[in-house]
């Protein structure tokens, strides 16, 4: 069986079960584990399933990562207000962090170099915006996760722990029904979580179409953000 067959099995199978083994899989395509291993990781990089607990499933469009020009034009008026209002929250002589989400991203535009700040940041876009604007800015390096263009993976975790953070500003995928911070990336999470360890006050961005969303990963319940900026008017009257 070619590959491009498998791989057209192995979604069909996604889309009728939605969850699936390996060991289910190998059996059905009479193939062995390490083939159905590197099937499932073509599949997962194509971003087109997610692997987990030994096994994997379809990812639905809900889910699909959108490239980072596109996203940016999302809801930008809102966008826009919530870095206003979370810009408000930004100390003098404080250290920063501001994720590389779309969402935070405009957060440049209201901090100014008389506030004698330091930014870290793993967001591409964001660092030469605020460095043409003369503000001390650190980035993550590590791995470039192409639709986002954000640094991520172990070499950006290890570098924010040389920080002790006083607050990070970010954003992610949405919040799901059971009230989690979800998100499509996997590594993009993990910073996110290795960032609000390291930081005193965490600050989470979120426009209320984001709400009721559904992702892959979690982060963590929205309820143990310390402050969360949104338009949405029920999550404004709990925080």
């Amino acid at each position: 069986m070619l590959k491009d067959e498998r791989y057209d099995k192995i979604l069909k199978i996604l889309d009728d079960e939605k969850y699936v083994s390996s060991y289910e899989l190998s059996k059905r395509l009479f193939v062995s584990m390490p083939t159905i291993r590197r099937d499932l990781a073509y599949l997962e990089k194509t971003k087109q399933i997610v692997r987990n607990h030994g096994g994997a499933r379809k990812i639905n469009g809900e889910y699909m990562v959108m490239p980072l020009a596109f996203r940016e034009t999302v809801n930008h008026g809102a966008k826009k207000q919530l870095c206003e209002a979370a810009s408000k929250l930004i100390k003098e002589d404080s250290i920063v962090f501001l994720d590389g989400s779309t969402t935070v991203l405009q957060i440049a535009d209201f901090i100014s170099p008389k506030q004698n700040i330091m930014v870290i940041t793993n967001g591409i876009p964001l660092s030469l915006i605020l460095i043409k604007k003369g503000i001390k800015t650190y980035t993550t390096g590590g791995e470039l996760i192409e639709n986002s263009m954000a640094y991520a993976g172990s070499f950006a975790e290890e570098f924010i722990c040389r920080f002790n953070i006083d607050t990070c500003f970010f954003s992610s995928h949405g919040v799901n029904e059971n009230g989690i911070i979800v998100d499509t990336s996997l590594p993009e999470t993990q910073l996110r979580a290795r960032v609000i360890s390291q930081s005193a006050k965490s600050v989470f961005l979120c426009d209320k179409t984001k709400f009721g969303v559904s992702a892959p990963y979690n982060l963590m319940p929205v309820g143990d953000v310390d402050c969360v900026v949104t338009d949405c008017e029920k999550e404004n009257e709990k925080n």
